[in-house]
């Protein structure tokens, strides 16, 4: 169980899990299988850790095995450099045989070097060598000489403008070579395998996974199938520098303890501490993260994930916050893509841009910025992305060249918030974290958040505007409604004068009189409550339904036209209601049946069982009657009405609207010069 414990064995088995996470990652991120020479070496030093992690563990594992894939890796790393220089792509020189690091030599000295292996007995027995493994050591070293030479061709070879997308590959290869030139150099010259060199091996492929992956995103001929994410990258990054930061000071701590036999131990402890202090400085600084994402991001093909970035933009402006205001999400959603430390909006109000809002920095005190003033000019002019540079410049010529945005520090960036080719709005950001110049691909992603900006706060400004057109659309219905009952308590008011000389001296016209004037009253007083306070409450009570609708039907005895009531109720039905409220939904009907009718005419109220706790109140009239367009298209909206000028439109409304608002609703036929029928359906309960 020893060897389980020795270093090549850990070695080689971390080397085989790694490679095998990036297996996995690899199918993880694949687009599509047109591309193999990143895959090829994933799987060729997959086997070569595992072959060797199988040594190990015992003897019985035949060293020309192990050499076979000692042969594979390095071909699949030769493999590797040249797809990654183009030689499979457009090099001519690819099939020349005269070009000693072409692919076909290279296939050509790695058959070669088959051949050689499968007879290595036999030369070893020719040449009379002491050590039968040294033909192997010197196949491996000169591959190793091979590959740092493939790695300067390409390096040399490479045109500056692209050497940026090869350098990572350029690293890990580079590392892997000469630490195995050094390995198998010194077996060479010792005439013997090193064990401690020859097990450190898997950990130096290990290490060289990181700049492999930022290598395989950069460049697109090596890996195009293969998708990386920054957090992955940056995460492994930050684990990889911790964990040498730590080693560094653990070996410097343990230098400093052997320097000094009295204060060692004092010092190595001091040592440390400040050390693990200096990494969580560095760790939680936020400079420091936004230094090592930014630098990372040119690793990549595209400086962002866009996929990721749109992701953040719509979680920042749309997530209903109660803490900030859709202005200060909208300067967080352009500022968080340029770390900008802070910023302000300002929206077209009428001829001048009013100050909305400010984000991560202190409130602007200065007044509103005029429509022609020399800021919104060089805005509209420049209709783009406006750096403080690119202002001071534009403003030295007018009145604005000591303008407050262009005096201050902290001022960065003018973002202009077009709506139709037209300013709506602008937003000033501050100063980055890390300061940096915007390349084209910065601007891309900044004018296109800033339209969505532009967009959201537009749609935003739009809203409000609704609301308070709709505030005062409520206003007017109120106001219709109040002088639609208004009226219809003159109309009873002055039905009584116009009888009073003939009735006057009529004692049942003097007690109609007086109710009518007592439900005058009522109603007033419930009008101004409701003016006094829109949003109070009303109480629901428990009453009989049958005298409601008497008192409804006394209330029209002085007229000339007959309203009357019929009941076929074998029992008395209550309703839970508000009493005025029921009487006026009613009396509305009944009213506007009076009035289609002449003085011959007839209005009946017949009450009936409907089914359940339901009855059924119907309203007949002969009068003039409604077509079913107007009934269909009119009759229940507010202000439309037959009765031309001198109808406010709302009464029926206001019926049908209480109605359903005690789970009740109301429905009508009608013909023309024959008559009307609403049938009112009411919730009761029978006692």
């Amino acid at each position: 169980m020893e060897i389980f414990l020795t270093l090549g064995f850990i070695s080689y088995v971390a080397s085989g899990v790694a490679y095998l996470f990036l297996l996995i990652v690899y199918f993880i991120g694949i687009r599509n299988r047109t591309n193999k020479a990143f895959l090829v070496l994933i799987i060729a030093t997959l086997v070569w850790s595992a072959t060797l992690t199988l040594s190990q563990v015992g003897p019985s594992l035949s060293f020309k095995l192990i050499t076979v894939t000692e042969f594979l890796r390095y071909f699949a790393w030769l493999h590797l450099l040249h797809h990654a220089a183009g030689y499979y792509i457009d090099r001519s020189t690819k099939f020349q045989i005269t070009n000693p690091l072409s692919p076909v030599s290279v296939g050509v000295l790695f058959l070669l070097s088959l051949l050689i292996l499968g007879l290595n007995d036999e030369l070893v027995s020719f040449f009379e060598l002491r050590t039968p493994t040294i033909i192997q050591f010197g196949w491996m070293l000169g591959f190793s000489v091979l590959g740092l030479l493939l790695v300067e061709q390409v390096l040399r070879n490479t045109v500056e403008v692209d050497r940026n997308s090869i350098n990572f590959l350029c690293i890990s290869a580079a590392a892997i070579f000469v630490f195995d030139f050094f390995v198998f150099s010194n077996a060479l010259l010792l005439q013997r395998i090193d064990y401690e060199f020859w097990s450190a091996r898997g950990i130096i492929n290990v290490l060289a996974i990181p700049t492999l992956l930022l290598a395989a995103v950069r460049n697109p001929r090596m890996a195009p199938d293969i998708h990386i994410s920054r957090k992955f990258v940056l995460h492994s990054t930050t684990l990889f520098a911790t964990g040498f930061y730590l080693l560094l000071m653990a070996v410097t701590g343990f230098y400093i303890k052997g320097s000094s036999a009295e204060w060692g131990t004092l010092a190595e402890v001091a040592f440390l501490l400040a050390a693990l202090i200096l990494l969580a400085v560095l760790f939680f600084s936020t400079d420091i993260r936004t230094r090592i994402k930014r630098y990372l991001s040119y690793s990549f093909q595209n400086k962002y994930d866009y996929r990721e970035e749109w992701d953040r933009f719509s979680h920042t402006i749309l997530t209903h916050d109660l803490g900030s205001s859709i202005f200060q999400r909208a300067i967080q959603a352009a500022g968080q893509i340029v770390d900008s430390q802070g910023g302000a909006v300002w929206i077209k109000d009428d001829q001048q841009f009013v100050y909305k809002a400010a984000w991560k920095t202190d409130p602007v005190s200065t007044g509103p910025e005029r429509n022609d003033s020399a800021l919104i000019q060089a805005i509209r002019a420049k209709k783009g992305i406006l750096t403080v540079d690119e202002l001071s410049t534009s403003l030295k010529n007018s009145d604005g060249d000591n303008h407050w945005i262009v005096s201050s520090t902290r001022s960065w960036l003018i973002l202009p918030l077009m709506i139709n080719e037209e300013l709506f709005g602008f937003i000033l950001l501050e100063q980055s974290r890390v300061a940096h110049a915007l390349d084209i691909e910065d601007k891309d992603l900044l004018n296109t958040v800033t339209d969505h900006v532009a967009l959201a706060l537009f749609l935003n400004e739009a809203d409000a505007q609704l609301q308070v057109a709709q505030r005062f659309k409520d206003l007017d219905q109120m106001t219709a409604f109040l002088v639609h009952d208004l009226k219809t308590v003159f109309s009873q008011l002055s039905l009584l004068v116009e009888n009073a000389d003939t009735h006057k001296r009529n004692p049942e016209f003097i007690d109609d009189m007086i109710d009518t004037v007592e439900h005058t009253t009522q109603k007033m007083q419930r009008l101004l409550e409701q003016l006094r306070d829109p949003e109070k409450e009303i109480t629901l009570m428990k009453f009989p339904l049958i005298p409601v609708i008497e008192e409804i039907v006394d209330s029209y005895q002085h007229l000339p036209a007959e309203v009357m009531m019929i009941s076929d109720l074998d029992k008395i039905p209550a309703i839970r209601a508000d009493r005025q409220q029921l009487i006026s939904a009613i009396r509305h009907i009944v009213q506007n049946g009076v009035e289609s009718v002449d003085n011959q005419g007839q209005v009946k109220i017949i009450v009936s069982h409907f089914d359940g706790n339901t009855i059924e109140l119907l309203i007949e009239d002969n009068g003039i009657g409604m077509t079913p367009e107007f009934i269909n298209n009119s009759l229940f909206k507010p202000f439309e009405s037959t009765k031309g000028v001198s109808g406010m439109g709302v009464g029926v409304y206001q019926s049908r609207e209480y109605v359903r608002s005690i789970t009740g609703d109301i429905e009508v036929t009608s013909e023309q010069g024959i008559g009307t029928r609403f049938k009112i359906l009411l919730p009761v309960e029978y006692e």
